[in-house]
């Protein structure tokens, strides 16, 4: 189920990095093509290649044109260097139906709090697996998978969505994950329920659950933290049966304004919710349990992660006690990234605005972005 037209034309403004442009954006009218979406993203993956930093927790959305996305995986393909770069360390979903791209930037916090939720879930999959039972025999076929990519067709597009959630878990037998898990940052509580929505609806309800975690991560007065989780749902209506994500648990919060655990059930799940129905009851039936995150676990996740990235300067390394010197292999330099290369591909940029504000004298920009700690 796709977002009414008037949700697919807004178009929040916001600061873009400043390498681009400082001038405002404005995006063009719904019939006009925007220019240099590939040559911009492109370039943003080699600054990234090229040590440039980002703010951390914030994500960049590129609006690209029919065709473009295919161009710029393309390009991806023929580089080797920055392909392989892009695979192994950028993460980025592609909304088909939109055609927006997400550039995502995970922080420490982040991380390392995805990685304490991951572990309860397993640690309880582990300990059903140990039973005897059909169940059992289910769960021994459940596995973590991360970030691996989930790639969705959707039925207004001929190309196919792809997505890279912080956590997910698949049944060995399924072409999809059951449970897909989201770190929202305070953000994205309106993007988070639309990508609930793609993942749900767009995979025939064979996700079974998605479940937002917002850690309140870049607010400077609150450090409340809250879940939610969306499941699908068949609605009977006069037109007929009508698919639907519904928020079970809105915004559920483990912690308060000042930082402490709230006691709450937590994050609730049901083993069944880990593959498809066809996978359930064909190997499972009704023998169904429990898999719950309490909300004092949550916190002290949440807790652990914020310690360990604040501390991060005082940690302990070792040290030699005298001078020692550090040999390495010798290899073939890779190819660089210089500020002449950086150049001209803002040359190539600003050729493609050019041509753009030629085309459409409202039109100045398609690049936005968006920060996570709005």
């Amino acid at each position: 189920m796709s977002m009414s037209e008037t949700d697919a034309t807004q178009h929040q403004q916001v600061t873009p990095p400043s390498n681009f442009t400082n001038q405002p954006l404005t995006p063009p009218s719904i019939d006009k093509k925007p220019l240099g979406g590939p040559l911009r993203v492109i370039a943003f993956f080699r600054q990234i290649q090229a040590g440039r930093s980002f703010e951390q927790g914030t994500w960049i959305e590129f609006q690209l044109a029919r065709g473009e996305y295919e161009e710029i995986e393309s390009t991806l393909q023929q580089d080797d260097v920055l392909g392989g770069y892009v695979k192994d360390k950028i993460r980025y979903d592609y909304d088909a139906d939109k055609r927006r791209l997400f550039v995502r930037m995970p922080s420490g916090v982040h991380e390392l709090f995805i990685d304490g939720v991951e572990d309860a879930i397993r640690s309880q999959l582990k300990t059903i697996r140990n039973e005897s039972g059909r169940r059992a025999q289910f769960a021994q076929k459940v596995r973590p998978a991360r970030s691996t990519i989930i790639r969705i067709a959707t039925g207004d597009s001929s190309s196919k969505s792809e997505y890279e959630p912080d956590a997910s878990f698949w049944h060995d037998n399924a072409e999809y994950p059951g449970v897909v898990i989201e770190v929202a940052y305070s953000q994205k509580k309106k993007r988070l329920g639309r990508l609930a929505e793609n993942y749900l609806l767009d995979s025939d309800t064979s996700i079974r659950a998605v479940v937002g975690l917002d850690i309140g991560y870049g607010k400077k007065v609150s450090r409340k933290a809250t879940f939610s989780i969306w499941r699908p749902r068949l609605f009977d209506t006069a037109d007929g049966s009508e698919l639907q994500a519904v928020e079970e648990a809105a915004d559920e919060a483990f912690r308060d304004d000042e930082g402490n655990p709230i006691n709450h059930p937590g994050v609730r799940l049901r083993l069944s919710d880990f593959a498809c129905e066809e996978l359930v009851q064909d190997e499972m039936g009704d023998e169904d349990t429990e898999i719950c995150v309490s909300g004092i676990q949550l916190c002290q996740y949440l807790a652990a992660a914020e310690s360990k990235v604040r501390r991060e300067q005082s940690l302990i390394k070792h040290s030699f006690a005298h001078e020692v010197k550090k040999r390495k292999r010798s290899e073939t330099p890779p190819e660089e990234f210089g500020s002449s290369d950086e150049a001209r591909y803002i040359e190539q940029e600003q050729r493609a605005a050019k041509r753009t504000a030629d085309h459409d004298s409202n039109y100045e920009d398609t690049l936005s972005t968006k920060s996570l700690s709005e």
